[in-house]
């Protein structure tokens, strides 16, 4: 039982050593949030046009006219989940300065189930379940009318085996600069500090270690664009993911891994007030060897209806492809907007 504890951990840190773009911690946080994101290629740092979470950049939320909850459900293969919560909402407060702050929160839920245990010997040991949790909150301040800054921390929370749980703190930092009323540009800065520690002494006592795994930092860049005649957005957007090293403990060295950047490009079309359409290219590799290995392209549409007139319930639909399943990503979400 116990080296068959020692061969799960393995696995599921043997990804580090091979410098994969989706094999360090936390990568269930990097697919994105939500169908408008995801159906727009994750382009999301800069856009203010639309519903957008802290989760890209912390400082979008003091842009939002209405407060909205959006809540997402994603069918993935390979018995994996993924599944949102957010809100958002912008405060504006009385005075001769016309102060704006803005506040944004999240719950990213991630996981993979019926995993087929078994001992050295063959037998079953029944069914096992790993999962990972981000708990995100935000606040971002209107420095001038254009300009805004925020600010976003994380809490993470996983278990891979039974008692092997671990935490983690990270930060975001983000800007965005309005151009003026139909270009604004973003800057995100992600996952500073986060990692997992990862504890065996109680399943081992003694015999077991202590193993750290940092998360990559996310550098994020780009502009939006609002279509005339309010025909929708375009983004187009630059990620720099930012590898940790990690220490060989044969020769007790220090080894660089590489680094990967991408781009992200998105489009959402207003075909009627009640009806939009999206589609866009996530992980557009500019490694040398690496153009089309990540790609994830995707489309989604979203349906608007208000009851009331300050309140708007909506629904939305993406498909995602992955690179290395055969079967697509489906999210669907419902978002209710109110002032």
């Amino acid at each position: 039982m116990k080296k068959f504890l020692i061969i799960i951990f393995l696995i599921s840190q043997s990804g580090i050593l091979f410098a994969q773009s989706g094999s360090y911690p936390g990568a269930f946080a990097r697919l994105g949030l939500g169908s408008r994101g995801l159906g727009k290629g994750n382009a999301m740092v800069s856009d203010i046009f639309g519903e957008n979470n802290g989760y890209y950049n912390p400082a979008l939320s003091v842009f939002q006219e209405q407060a909205f909850v959006s809540l997402g459900y994603s069918f993935l293969s390979l018995d994996r989940k993924l599944n949102f919560v957010s809100f958002a909402k912008r405060f504006d407060f009385q005075g001769e300065s016309k102060q704006s702050a803005g506040i944004s929160a999240s719950w990213i839920n991630s996981g993979v189930s019926d995993i087929d245990g078994r001992d050295n010997d063959g037998n079953p040991l029944g069914d096992l379940s790993t999962f990972e949790n981000q708990f995100y909150l935000g606040t971002s301040f209107l420095i001038d009318k254009n300009f805004a800054l925020g600010v976003g921390f994380k809490l993470y929370y996983s278990k891979l085996y039974e008692e092997l749980t671990t935490n983690s703190i990270g930060f975001d930092l983000g800007a965005i600069y309005k151009v003026n009323s139909d270009i604004s540009l973003g800057l995100a800065v992600r996952d500073l500090g986060a990692k997992y520690k990862w504890e065996t002494n109680t399943i081992y006592g003694s015999n077991g270690r202590t193993t750290e795994n940092k998360f990559p930092v996310l550098i994020n860049v780009g502009g939006s664009y609002r279509l005339p005649k309010n025909l929708g957005v375009a983004s187009l957007e630059f990620e720099s993911q930012l590898n940790p090293k990690y220490e060989d403990k044969a020769t007790g060295t220090t080894i660089s891994t590489k680094n990967f950047y991408y781009l992200k490009a998105g489009v959402e079309i207003q075909i009627t007030p009640e009806i939009c359409f999206r589609g866009g290219c996530d992980r557009i590799g500019l490694n040398e060897d690496d153009f089309a290995g990540s790609l994830k392209p995707g489309f989604g549409l979203g349906l608007r209806k208000s009851f009331f007139k300050n309140t708007l319930l909506g629904v939305d639909y993406s498909f995602q492809l992955e690179p290395y399943s055969k079967d697509p990503i489906h999210n669907i979400g419902v978002i209710f907007k109110f002032k």
